[in-house]
């Protein structure tokens, strides 16, 4: 009874503290007016709320205006009025949230969704329905009309320091490491693969064995790289004057399709071309095999990662719509990961299918899979992305083209076409037959209508047909070229939502997760249309909720170019796009449902890559008259970013323009690495000024790494260390 009575009692203290505090209330914009610290009310709750709305920390509103309140104020103030204590919000704050909170965006549920196979046969039938083969590509209508076969369409920051338990000591001769890189991860604490790993103490690189050596005092033509077989050196990093390679791994296969490398604690993962394997590396000299995975003949390694432990392994495999259940997608020793038909997940619209995604966790110790997911989709441009809780697996597609024509007519054709004939059209588009079939028959439809005409009202339907639909697709090309995107829970490998925008993504830095929602960067058009005419690019900006609606968006960004390069950090985007100058745009994105485009700068050449070396420092890696060219910008003002200092190479290509892992950062001393077409270049950002500090010219450096104060430069036949304080040679070894 004590307890009760207790129970009660709080329970009416806090009824008589916020005596209109209600569960389940929502912002109301209406009734807002001015706050402070520390202040408790029902005012401040309903502030809570409409911050929540507006996409804000606010863990729970609790009608308490403490730090968390706080920092959300001055978080928002930040986004249009500049620097602020967020200790008070008045008038003019709160005239904004109303504002913001009026011209938020309803959010737009998507159409795409996946459903499992209940049965084989269903399989069979789907695949038989929607396979890539069966899907059609048409320049025009009517007369001349030609059907033929789609051919698929051809970080912050995450290098990171790494303290050894061990004081650490200096000098050539020092074994113990005070630090050391990682890859250049877009994702901090989740591990992509790449040809160089480190732990501090070894490094553990993949270069090619050049198996064609050339007998003395013979001609012979230099042998291609790509007709050498890959190897991994485990190379002893320390102490630098003993520099040696303690083993190698033979791969199999070709250098440039074989050999990227994870790394967790002693299990070096390797994947090559058609195998995944695990090596114990605790003796370096000494690797040894602990497991090997076969992937199916028809199976390829997509993408991987590696979290907490797990190794998160996609693969693509090539549909058959002959072949039954269950499917192999690949084998540990005697054991088959093999999928039932009801293990697949499909698109529940028609679309062109001829792929199959499996996303595979496996333990690194033993090369057992946890779990597994798969479902179908299309190989065009696929994108992998992951976050703290998610794996998101996009891909682009195009929308189902009868049913965009047939929109056309109804909303745009009713006066050239009886209304006999559309509803025909309607039913053709409903019969359970492949996309080919439906085309056909909708081809011979009209033809029918088409050769009873006089000749005059031929050419007259012909022209406003044409002429129309080019207005139409202006309008709607949105409409047509589509990226789905599945999103993945890490925990169990369950899909947690899908979802869809238009266009097309261009690697995996146009995807981004932040408090809980997705941003991503799209490229439109820009390619053939379904006139033969190729349609005018433009470039949008979405952001999606936790269940992938679309709930803010900027359009039409960089008319007639496209995107070559994006980042997402933080309440900001950064986008580039191109096609005579480079202009560089600066993305407001603190309120989810309102995102804004800030500022833009206009210059010549392009980055290709960019990468946050201060909050306010962004450098750009790309071109300028098809020669490397670095770019630091300040965006210390969003509305005005600026170029404060650029440098030429004359090198012709860097790898980091197509692979943000050959690029290094080296905060302690205000560095960066990039390998080029001549050698290897180590520039320093110090005062904001890019200044070349040290080269080593050779045209097969691949990566650098750090480990204390030596930076290591990876060729393929050579390593050089560098000593970070002065720049001069510490060592060199050959790589054979």
């Amino acid at each position: 009874m004590k307890k009760l009575n207790k129970f009660l009692y709080i329970l009416l203290f806090g009824l008589f503290i916020f005596p209109q505090i209600s569960l389940g209330a929502e912002c109301n914009p209406a009734s807002l007016s001015p706050i402070q610290y520390r202040e408790k009310s029902e005012t401040v709750k309903n502030t809570q709320l409409c911050l929540q709305k507006l996409g804000f920390n606010i863990s729970e509103a609790t009608g308490y205006f403490g730090k968390e309140t706080m920092q959300a104020i001055k978080d928002y103030y930040t986004t249009w009025y500049g620097k602020w204590n967020g200790l008070r919000l008045g008038t003019l704050g709160i005239q904004k949230i109303k504002t913001s909170l009026t011209t938020t965006t309803t959010p737009v549920s998507s159409n795409f969704s996946l459903t499992k196979f209940n049965s084989n046969e269903e399989y069979k039938t789907y695949l038989e329905a929607n396979s890539s083969d069966n899907q059609i590509y048409n320049y025009g209508l009517i007369r001349g009309m030609v059907a033929v076969p789609t051919t698929p369409t051809a970080p912050t920051n995450s290098i990171d320091d790494k303290a050894a338990t061990s004081e650490s000591s200096t000098g050539a001769t020092a074994t113990t490491v005070d630090r050391y890189s990682s890859t250049n991860n877009q994702v901090l604490n989740i591990d992509e693969p790449d040809i160089a790993k480190t732990n501090g103490q070894t490094i553990f690189y993949k270069s090619y064995a050049n198996n064609n050596a050339c007998p003395a005092g013979a001609m012979c033509a230099k042998p291609l790289v790509a007709s050498s077989s890959g190897q991994i050196s485990l190379i002893k990093a320390l102490p630098v004057n003993q520099l040696s390679i303690e083993s190698k791994i033979n791969l199999d296969g070709y250098y440039y399709s074989t050999g990227d490398l994870l790394l967790n604690n002693n299990i070096l993962i390797v994947l090559e071309n058609k195998k995944v394997k695990g090596y114990d590396v605790s003796n370096t000299k000494d690797p040894k095999e602990k497991w090997s995975l076969d992937l199916d003949e028809k199976t390829t390694i997509e993408d991987a990662r590696l979290k907490d432990g797990k190794i998160y392994l996609i693969t693509k495999s090539s549909v058959n719509d002959y072949k039954n259940c269950p499917i192999t997608i690949l084998k540990n020793g005697t054991t088959s990961l093999s999928l039932a038909c009801n293990d697949i997940y499909h698109p529940s619209s028609a679309m062109a299918i001829d792929t199959n995604y499996t996303a595979i966790s496996i333990n690194p110790t033993d090369g057992s899979v946890i779990n597994k997911l798969s479902f179908l989709g299309s190989s065009s441009s696929s994108t992998i992305y992951m976050s703290e809780n998610n794996l998101y697996v996009a891909y682009n597609y195009s929308e189902d083209q009868l049913k965009y024509y047939l929109s056309f007519l109804k909303e745009k054709g009713t006066d050239l076409f009886p209304a006999t004939l559309i509803s025909k059209l309607e039913k053709v588009s409903a019969y359970d037959i492949s996309s080919s079939s439906k085309w056909t028959e909708l081809q011979n439809e009209l033809n029918k209508y088409y050769n009873s005409l006089s000749s005059d009202d031929n050419l007259r339907i012909t022209n406003e047909f044409n002429n129309r639909l080019t207005d139409y697709s202006k309008t709607h090309f949105r409409d047509l070229e589509k990226t789905a995107i599945v999103k993945i829970g890490l925990n169990n490998l369950d899909i947690v939502s899908t979802g869809n925008v238009p266009g097309k993504l261009l690697n995996q830095f146009s995807v981004d997760e932040y408090n809980n929602n997705l941003r991503v960067a799209v490229t439109i058009g820009g390619t053939w249309n379904l006139l033969g005419s190729r349609t005018t690019s433009t470039n949008d900006i979405y952001v999606l909720d936790d269940k992938l609606n679309t709930i803010g968006s900027i359009k039409d960004l960089g008319t007639t170019e496209r995107i070559y390069s994006a980042r997402f950090i933080g309440n900001r985007g950064y986008l580039v796009t191109f096609r005579q100058t480079d202009p560089f745009y600066v993305l407001d994105l603190s309120i989810p449902t309102a995102p804004a485009m800030k500022g833009e700068l206009k210059i010549p050449g392009y980055s290709a890559y960019l990468h946050p070396i201060t909050d306010n420092i962004i450098l750009g890696v790309g071109k300028e008259n098809s020669q490397v060219k670095l770019s630091l910008f300040d965006v210390t003002s969003p509305e005005n970013p600026t170029e404060i200092s650029k440098y030429n190479l004359t090198d012709y290509w860097t790898e980091v323009e197509s692979n943000h892992h050959a690029f290094l950062l080296d905060k302690t001393h205000n560095v960066f690495f990039i390998p080029a077409s001549q050698g290897g270049y180590i520039f320093s950002y110090k005062e904001n000024k890019l200044t070349l500090v040290k080269t080593i010219k050779d045209y097969n450096i691949k990566r650098a790494i750090y480990i204390n104060d030596y930076l290591y430069m990876l060729g393929d036949n050579k390593m050089t260390v560098l000593d970070e304080n002065s720049w001069e040679k510490a060592g060199e070894l050959e790589i054979k």
